[in-house]
């Protein structure tokens, strides 16, 4: 009888995360050398070389009710085809169904076109793959853990639309003066995940700013500043970093586009390192292990419409007048392929206890809609991750979406306030997980 005594106040005394499992694993994903890189159509060139690897990481979180994979990648993106069929193999293989790829969008990774380097074995093939046993190793390696969450400052970036009294847009691509523009999101989001000896497990940081540091005369392959954050933190701090891009589509580095001849490796150090910096003062300032850490995650599928009719010539013309018939049509087909499954794109929505929401959203939104977010939202870290599952490009707001400029009027596709939409579905979504909002009325 005191045997059971102990053992029932033994019980009574675990912490309230004692339930929270944790696991990580990591796997590179460089691709081989020779292939067409992502993000600039002005770069003509294949890979040289590889000047740091590109990983993938993934995080499985799993309490008594919910189970959700996080993998984050050193790439611009990935084609839709491999989105569909690594979540049916992750299902498959480890039972979990709320996932969130999120990729970094660096602008020196692969392309993924999907013959490289060959049909036989193409490297998307491979990273398909890799997504599937970094999940599958995640899962396989669950232990108890608690998690912390803090916020800083690093003012890295800037936005790149410069809008006149009178509602024009111009681009401000470079502001190597640091000349200060509006909206931005300069926080930096820390999550410190640890097991319950104390040993750091992971850390996730969240920060929005576009990965173009290297511009497009850079031909070696490049997690870009993304890849210096990750690699400084974990050597400071251990365990894993793993990078989530926020809504950056409007948001650039300082040094946007830099020349290697210019310094842009130097310049990829430093901006990776003071955002590094910033993380680890964070990182061990963070109170481990408070409230309730129940886990809720949630999938909705969100039908996608285009703000251009693409079936009309008269709509087609005006773009290939604009862009040229060729890259139009090598745009057009593209899509084709990386949306062949359909026009729906996944919202994702994770909360952990009281205080944390990763939010997935499918493309390049800009930053009003994630500040939106985040000043709406009753649970006080919110973060965005953009470029979650599959991408559907540019979401502008809707005043720069006749203001104009790149991503607002150019280089989108999407219909105008979509945006909006997904910010309000996301606080509805993240209030009924939470408890605020109910199925059956309460009064």
């Amino acid at each position: 009888m005191k045997s059971f005594v102990v053992l029932f106040a033994a019980i009574l005394c675990l912490p309230a995360w004692a339930a929270l499992t944790g696991g990580v694993a990591v796997e590179e994903i460089t691709p081989p050398v020779g292939g067409k890189m992502a993000g600039y159509s002005a770069r003509a060139n294949v890979s040289t070389g590889v000047h740091d690897p590109l990983m993938a990481k993934a995080l499985v979180l799993k309490d008594d009710d919910t189970a959700v994979a996080i993998v984050t990648m050193d790439l611009a993106g990935f084609p839709g085809e491999v989105v569909a069929g690594a979540k049916q193999r992750i299902a498959e293989q480890t039972g979990i169904e709320q996932v969130m790829l999120l990729v970094s969008h660096t602008h020196s990774g692969p392309d993924g076109t999907p013959d490289f380097p060959s049909a036989e074995k193409p490297y998307i093939k491979d990273l398909e793959n890799k997504i599937v046993a970094a999940v599958a190793a995640a899962n396989g390696s669950l232990a108890p853990v608690k998690y912390g969450v803090g916020q800083g400052r690093a003012a890295e970036g800037h936005n790149r639309r410069k809008v006149s009294p009178d509602g024009a847009a111009e681009m401000l691509w470079a502001n190597p003066e640091r000349v200060p523009t509006e909206p931005v999101d300069h926080a930096v989001g820390v999550v410190r995940f640890e097991k319950l000896d104390g040993a750091l497990l992971a850390t996730l940081v969240n920060f929005t700013c576009h990965s173009v540091v290297l511009g497009p005369e850079n031909l070696e392959i490049s997690a870009d500043y993304p890849g210096v954050l990750q690699r400084t933190v974990e050597k400071e701090l251990g365990g894993t970093c793993m990078f989530l891009q926020g809504a950056s589509g409007d948001i650039n580095p300082y040094m946007d586009k830099t020349a290697p001849k210019d310094g842009a490796f130097e310049e990829v150090e430093k901006m990776g390192k003071t955002i590094a910096a910033e993380v680890v003062r964070v990182s061990r300032q963070i109170a481990m292990g408070g409230g309730d850490a129940k886990l809720t995650a949630q999938t909705d599928t969100v039908p996608i419409s285009l703000r251009w009719d693409l079936n009309d010539p008269d709509v087609v013309k005006a773009i290939e007048d604009h862009y040229g018939a060729f890259l139009v049509r090598a745009r057009l087909d593209r899509m084709k392929r990386d949306w062949a499954d359909g026009m729906d794109a996944d919202l994702v929505t994770v909360t952990l206890g009281d205080d944390l929401a990763l939010v997935g959203w499918p493309g390049e939104f800009f930053v009003q809609h994630g500040l939106d977010l985040k000043e709406r939202c009753a649970i006080p870290n919110t973060f965005v991750c953009g470029y979650c599952n599959k991408s559907f490009g540019y979401f502008p707001t809707i005043n720069a979406a006749w203001q104009g400029g790149y991503g607002a009027k150019e280089a989108t596709l999407v219909a105008v306030g979509l945006g909006d939409e997904f910010v309000k579905k996301s606080l509805v979504n993240l209030y009924y997980q939470t408890g605020r909002l109910h199925r059956i009325p309460q009064f």
